[in-house]
């Protein structure tokens, strides 16, 4: 990690919309304090950037074109620990900060956030702490600690073919306690995802069990044909994560 003492933090933006990271980085040029390393437009650059420049700290869009900034945000924590992570979204869904939580980034933050307090918290993750946007806390708070808020946005069938699948049971196991076909199994488990912003069923299983959403949604079901609990799948997490916490005080 080149750090100078008492110099300018350096910094690296991995953003695809270079109508944002243009104006960005030269900001971040004109204000004292700051040294910008390079920009790249997409992960796989991102990745390459960092890998040249190991930058204080990189701010990474969420979303590129290429592939997830959190998925990017994954490898840097695992490859280059010394870089200092600040994930920027437009529009963060509740899987997104799950992931962000589990990963271990120092800040996630809401790209209308205002250029002075961004670089409020820049300093802040450089200097060792957290921050997470008011808006995302609250979803974290909403979402990543009441599963019934899932009730909002999935249908009652839906709640009920999570449970089935957060079990670790087939489409065809699910579909037969439902009465319906394993196809129409598979497109409700398509629109779960698609509601939840995850891109996968082993993430989705990950989830369900995450926040305790096995058995939730059966009451659609006869009792006795209730899907009994099975085994978790390898890998899939045991302990929540540690939650972000915002910084006590506010930007300036």
């Amino acid at each position: 990690m080149k750090v100078t003492a008492g110099g300018p933090i350096r910094l690296a933006i991995i953003d695809d919309e270079t109508l944002f990271s243009g104006p960005l980085a030269w900001w971040l040029r004109e204000t004292p304090g700051f040294c910008v390393v390079g920009c790249a437009e997409g992960g796989r650059l991102g990745w390459e950037l960092c890998l040249a420049t190991r930058p204080e700290v990189a701010l990474v869009d969420c979303v590129m074109d290429d592939g997830d900034g959190l998925s990017l945000a994954k490898r840097l924590r695992a490859e280059l620990p010394g870089v200092k992570l600040i994930i920027m979204t437009g529009q963060l869904t509740p899987y997104a900060a799950w992931r962000a939580g589990q990963i271990g980034v120092a800040g996630l933050i809401d790209k209308a956030i205002k250029l002075e307090d961004l670089t409020a918290v820049i300093r802040i993750v450089a200097g060792g702490g957290e921050f997470v946007s008011p808006s995302f806390q609250q979803i974290r708070d909403d979402w990543l600690t009441k599963p019934e808020s899932f009730q909002n946005v999935l249908t009652k069938r839906e709640l009920t073919v999570l449970s089935g699948v957060a079990a670790g049971h087939s489409d065809v196991a699910i579909g037969t306690q439902l009465g319906i076909s394993p196809e129409t199994v598979a497109c409700h488990r398509k629109a779960v995802r698609k509601k939840l912003g995850v891109h996968n069923d082993r993430s989705l299983v990950a989830y369900g069990l995450e926040w305790g959403l096995s058995g939730v949604g059966q009451s659609e079901m006869k009792p006795s044909a209730r899907l009994s609990a099975a085994t978790p799948l390898a890998g899939a997490p045991k302990t929540p994560p540690a939650p972000l916490q915002s910084d006590p005080q506010s930007p300036p």
